[in-house]
């Protein structure tokens, strides 16, 4: 129900914003990184434009109660073809583009508690592999207070690492390495992460934060025009909610109705408070509500979620807002829908994670690439999914965070309809679950001084991928609770190239 997911923009406007983002600059930190023997960390391995890399990757280290630093070693051939143009730290840690939009790839996952740090280091020059086939990167975070962290290392893979306040078997100037750094302490405290979800039939939205549950029901599906007595679609939506509602012992309950700027003000708000009262007085009935303080109130057009400027707005903002805050805060479940809508066809290949599937782009000459998904990982309250992506014939003409994997409803915005810039086009951020009659976008994040959620997932797939080449994307969804994974990109808007991985297995990590 998201009218951002309609947006459209011209594959000439999406060029155009990547050759921005790529030229676009800041003055450099400047400064060779401080030297270190090698660390006791944990090994992944990566192939960035066909040069195979090994790193090195932490321990996290503590260096004062603000002030962690995370070790990584990065080694490759420098004399591959392309190591003149490949800079590790660009990708790993962020550069200049990252800086502007504070995005940076590089964070840390509180998997258990579900919160991110994001980097604050600001350094924005790194050389390139063939200038040394090893290079020692440090990265800044603020203050860690957990033992154990994973490492969103992006095109790499999910690291876990531990967190020490000593490091004595890894020689580290740590004053030198922070002041290198320049950090953004702007960037130092740890955000939650939240959960939004769609149903497949457009009947509600979810988002769940750390302290409530927020929930849409269209009024298109609840109630008949003009009327605020509930229809037989309300019933299976206000079940669900009721469901959500009875998880938790008590707490504070806002049920909120909202309507279209069609008609006059007193008539929108009348209608809208006795659709508050219809929807109250059903879930009432559905659980008990005695240990809820219940708030019923009518907004009419006064807080639209988007301008009334079409029919498709309109209908976005004819809802009902139900915000669940239980005493005590949420257990970080995805909101459910209840819906018993059927599973949509993909309206592109389908096939097994194992096997993958072959994406060709709608438009002639766009290119192929191939994406496969062999397992995800559960770890904590997350899902952990590392993707392989190859380019095809004719590779990726466009960004790899264009339409092959971006969510194709919402250029320049995400899925909440929030407003993200530039940076929003280039993220993973397609990449969807299908649980249930319930679409589930990956865990998002606000960072302080942005007014839109980051998806955790790949946020910089700026080069297009050629042909045969190999890319690791990452993402991060919230835990469904189900043993295997179907992984759904949607079609939508003229950039879209849907396809669907079904049968994904989910391991415990």
């Amino acid at each position: 129900m998201q009218l951002s997911r309609r947006t459209i923009l011209t594959v000439p406007v999406l060029v155009a914003l990547g050759a921005v983002a790529a030229c676009e600059d800041q003055p450099p930190v400047t400064g060779a990184s401080p030297t270190a023997s090698p660390t006791p960390g944990q090994t992944a391995s990566t192939t960035i434009t066909n040069i195979e890399l090994t790193l090195n990757v932490g321990p996290l280290i503590r260096v004062d109660q603000t002030t962690t630093v995370l070790p990584l070693r990065v080694t490759g051939d420098s004399t591959a073809s392309g190591a003149d143009q490949l800079r590790p730290g660009q990708l790993l840690v962020g550069d200049a583009v990252s800086d502007l939009a504070n995005c940076r790839p590089l964070r840390l996952i509180d998997t258990a508690g579900g919160r991110l740090w994001s980097t604050t280091s600001t350094r924005t020059e790194f050389p390139t592999l063939a200038e040394s086939g090893e290079q020692d990167l440090h990265a800044t975070f603020g203050a860690v207070d957990v033992d154990t962290v994973t490492v969103f290392l992006s095109r790499t893979a999910f690291v876990e690492v531990p967190v020490v306040n000593e490091a004595p078997d890894i020689d580290i100037d740590l004053t030198a390495v922070v002041e290198d750094s320049a950090p953004n302490t702007a960037l130092a405290e740890p955000v939650v992460l939240e959960r939004y979800t769609e149903a497949i039939d457009g009947s509600s939205s979810s988002l769940t934060t750390e302290e409530s549950t927020t929930v849409d029901v269209a009024s298109d599906v609840t109630f008949d025009v003009d009327s605020a007595e509930l229809n037989a679609g309300a019933e299976t939506a206000l079940t669900g909610i009721s469901q959500t509602i009875s998880q938790y012992e008590g707490g504070s309950l806002s049920i909120t109705g909202h309507t279209d700027d069609i008609a006059d003000d007193a008539y929108n708000q009348d209608l809208s408070q006795r659709r508050a009262q219809a929807v109250a007085d059903r879930l009432g009935a559905l659980t008990d509500l005695s240990a809820w303080e219940v708030t019923v109130s009518g907004k009419g057009e006064s807080e639209p979620r988007v301008p009334n400027d079409s029919d498709e707005a309109r209908q976005v903002n004819r809802r009902v807002e139900i915000v669940i805050t239980p005493t005590g805060g949420t257990n970080g479940e995805i909101g459910r829908s209840g819906s018993q809508a059927a599973l949509p066809d993909s309206t592109g290949p389908t096939a097994t994670g194992v096997k993958g599937v072959t994406v060709d782009a709608p438009q002639t000459g766009f290119g192929q690439i191939q994406v496969s998904l062999t397992e995800v990982k559960r770890r904590g309250t997350l899902l952990l999914g590392e993707l392989t992506v190859t380019g095809g014939t004719g590779g990726s003409f466009t960004p790899l965070g264009t339409g092959w994997l971006d969510d194709p409803g919402s250029v320049l915005a995400n899925a909440r309809g929030e407003l993200g810039g530039a940076t929003t086009v280039f993220a993973a951020n397609g990449l969807t679950l299908l649980a249930g009659s319930d679409r589930v976008f990956p865990v998002d994040y606000l960072l302080p001084g942005t007014s839109a959620h980051r998806a955790l997932t790949e946020l910089e797939l700026i080069e297009p991928l050629p042909q045969d080449e190999k890319a690791t994307v990452l993402v991060v969804w919230p835990d469904t609770g189900e043993t295997t994974l179907i992984l759904d990109h949607d079609a939508g808007g003229l950039l879209s190239y849907p396809f669907r991985l079904t049968d994904i297995p989910v391991t415990e990590d």
